[in-house]
């Protein structure tokens, strides 16, 4: 088995492991409904993940909220969700943090390597991801950013109407705050209703969340924890994944940045479960189109 293959089946080892209610929760009454409402929750992925790793991310949201939902106010159950990944292709980890770079700090490709070289001091983790030869990383991906935004606009506009919660996580909150604005804007026409698009953040390198939007970046994520000091503006952690035995054990989990970690653990499971029941409370109000 392959180094890839190996690292897809201890995901999804994990994923079984820790969600007991896998395959438990109801389907969702509300979508046999043609005339309830749609909302549109998409996941945006971070650096280095590849296609698979995304979808079995995206699966892993899926799964959690699902199995919450019946335990949500009637008012989010009467709506039908819908789930969609909005993928940041990766190119590997020295390009993909450096564009990171180029997103948060307008930097060179260069100037943001040499700079995180210098946390390689903080453990194994951060030693393993700052390794390898530093190359030129092209402009950001503004194609990308364009896509992301069109796909948001779109559910949010005739024929489709629907609300749309976005939940990125890592380099991917880059891209939804930049989708943001292109997304909501005015042209081209017709803009979208306002308050409709939302962003739940989950271990983000950037200042704010877009829309007035809410985030989780856990207290032991080496990655993010070292950005912060590099950058003092970050949002400061405000979570943790508490007490478990695969920090120590799995490598996949090493480091504290892992999207499965923030969704397999409380408590960022549940306050990551809890931004994203408030963020549709806020967005289901809106009337999307007259």
């Amino acid at each position: 088995m392959n180094g890839v293959s190996l690292k897809l089946s201890l995901l999804a080892a994990l994923v079984l492991w820790t969600t007991p209610s896998w395959g438990q929760f109801a389907p969702q009454s509300a979508c046999q409904n043609g005339a309830a409402p749609r909302t549109s929750i998409y996941y945006v992925n971070g650096v280095t993940t590849t296609l698979d790793e995304a979808r079995l991310n995206g699966g892993k949201l899926e799964l959690e909220f699902l199995t919450r939902l019946p335990a949500m106010p009637a008012a989010i159950q009467s709506t039908c969700y819908l789930f969609f990944l909005n993928y940041n292709p990766t190119s590997g980890t020295v390009k993909d943090f450096t564009e990171a770079g180029q997103q948060r700090l307008g930097v060179n490709p260069s100037d943001m390597w040499r700079k995180l070289e210098t946390f390689a001091s903080l453990g194994p983790t951060m030693v393993s991801l700052l390794q390898g030869p530093m190359t030129q990383a092209n402009q950001i991906d503004q194609a990308a950013v364009q896509r992301h935004a069109a796909a948001y606009r779109a559910q949010m506009t005739p024929p489709l109407c629907r609300r749309v919660v976005v939940v990125p996580h890592s380099q991917g909150n880059l891209y939804a705050n930049a989708a943001y604005d292109a997304a909501v804007g005015p042209s081209p026409a017709p803009a979208p209703a306002a308050g409709a698009l939302k962003i739940v953040g989950v271990a983000t390198p950037d200042t704010l969340v877009k829309g007035n939007g809410r985030y989780q970046t856990s207290t032991g994520d080496l990655l993010i924890g070292a950005i912060d000091v590099l950058l003092p503006s970050t949002l400061d952690a405000n979570t943790n994944w508490g007490t478990n035995i695969l920090t120590s054990f799995i490598p996949l989990y090493s480091g504290g940045h892992s999207f499965m970690g923030y969704l397999s653990f409380d408590d960022s499971r549940s306050q990551i479960l809890s931004d994203i029941q408030s963020s549709l409370s806020e967005v289901n109000a809106v009337t999307v189109c007259p």
